[in-house]
């Protein structure tokens, strides 16, 4: 079992933050709360442009998005396997790079 189930993900892509952040909430089936969080059945998200961002680097830490993400107390095998799909979702048209305690579960 895992203790800590945060996670941040990396994003990389040419799309805008508002239209990341509106297909981010549709794929989670979320609700938007304040500016940059959505809260869905499974997970709390929030999604921020990078304050180091560099176009074009291939050092993740520079991508445009970074999205923090937390579990909404459910089992943590439906939260792992949620977020497995997340990222499916986002690495067909961008790039992703997830950073947890538990990536090797990810693959």
């Amino acid at each position: 079992m895992t203790e800590n189930l945060y996670g941040k993900i990396f994003v990389d892509t040419p799309t805008e933050y508002d239209y990341f952040f509106e297909c981010v909430r549709n794929f989670v089936n979320g609700h938007k709360q304040a500016v940059s969080f959505i809260i869905s059945d499974w997970c709390y998200m929030s999604i921020r442009r990078n304050k180091e961002y560099i176009p074009e680097s291939p050092d993740f830490l520079y991508w445009k998005f970074i999205i923090d993400i937390e579990n909404k107390n459910v089992p943590e095998n439906v939260y792992i396997n949620n977020i497995r799909q997340f990222i499916y979702f986002l690495k067909k048209n961008n790039s992703v790079v997830c950073a947890c305690d538990f990536e090797e579960r990810l693959i």
